[in-house]
């Protein structure tokens, strides 16, 4: 008998075991019955393809989620955080409207859980478990644009580049903007930055700034832009004035449904995939988690000091680009 104890006893401690590990996964998977609050910014094309995706995503977990459009008003954005508050949900979903706000938004949410995502707020106000980021590390896209123009000319001592840059406070902004000419200006070649300003991610305002461009008559040797909806209006304004693609490359960042297809018609030359649907899903998974009280250890693509989630970017050419469209 006590051989068989001895075989036994194991054996109910394994089945505690494994079930309390099933327990718990299911527990950080399950939504059912969790209230998801979201508040964008403003929903141009690269958040609402995040937005569908998160949709997506809580609906197959259960979960409740709304979306609301602080149509790039802070006021209105602490408004939906007190509609969160008020309604009995259990973690907000937050494009800031300003990142440099972000503790006011904090403040708002009281005792709820925030992912924020698309725009990063300072590494001071995240907090593990509490106050995480969902998106792409933004300085990666900056150094492969960079890359690219500096593969491109290889051959040349001066490369004279034109950036086009998003919104003035936005994280995705300063992240790539900063990587591309840090990348560039440690090439040990002379760069030249005949154009920089901000577009503000707009078709229409990119390619009005490049007509001005052109009116003073100097050379831009590549146009690197912080998105694609920016690299498409560049696209328009040489097409406009008969200038070729091919002695000018307009690069992206984002890799959207327009920025494929203009690729894949040898217009756009290069541009850079950020999953917006594996940013949706990771929004989910991250605030399943922190509405369950969990911790977000185990989770892919999460940083080593839990403050970020970032979903990897990939470099999009004519050579691959139909894999993304």
């Amino acid at each position: 008998m006590k051989k068989l104890s001895n075989i036994i006893l194991p054996l109910i401690l394994c089945m505690i075991l494994l079930t309390g590990c099933a327990n718990s996964k299911s527990q950080n998977e399950n939504a059912s019955g969790i209230k998801m609050y979201l508040t964008v910014s403003t929903a141009d094309t690269f958040r609402q393809t995040i937005i569908d995706s998160a949709k997506k995503h809580a609906s197959e977990a259960g979960a409740e989620l709304v979306v609301k459009d602080a149509e790039g008003s802070l006021e209105n954005q602490l408004a939906h955080i007190e509609e969160a508050v008020n309604g009995g949900y259990d973690v907000i979903l937050c494009n800031p409207v300003d990142t440099d706000t972000a503790l006011q938004l904090q403040v708002a949410a009281g005792d709820l859980p925030i992912v924020f995502f698309n725009s990063c707020p300072d590494d001071n106000r995240l907090q593990a478990d509490k106050y995480i980021f969902v998106g792409s590390n933004e300085e990666e896209a900056g150094r492969y644009q960079a890359e690219y123009i500096l593969n491109k000319y290889s051959n040349q001592d001066t490369i004279n580049v034109a950036i086009f840059k998003g919104e003035k406070t936005h994280s995705a902004t300063l992240g790539r903007t900063n990587a591309l000419k840090k990348t560039l200006n440690d090439s040990g070649k002379k760069i030249n930055y005949v154009f920089e300003d901000n577009a503000d991610w707009s078709t229409e305002t990119a390619e009005k700034y490049f007509e001005l461009f052109l009116k003073t008559g100097q050379k831009a040797d590549a146009v690197a832009c912080n998105n694609d909806d920016m690299a498409l209006g560049i696209v328009n304004a040489c097409e406009n004035n008969n200038i070729s693609l091919d002695s000018v490359p307009v690069i992206g960042v984002d890799a959207t449904e327009k920025g494929c297809k203009s690729i894949a018609e040898g217009k756009m030359a290069f541009t850079i995939y950020q999953s917006g649907s594996g940013q949706g899903e990771y929004l989910i998974k991250a605030a399943i988690r922190l509405a369950h009280g969990d911790s977000l250890d185990g989770l892919d693509y999460l940083s080593d000091d839990g403050k970020y989630v970032w979903v990897p970017f990939e470099k999009v050419d004519k050579n691959n680009v139909s894999k993304y469209q």
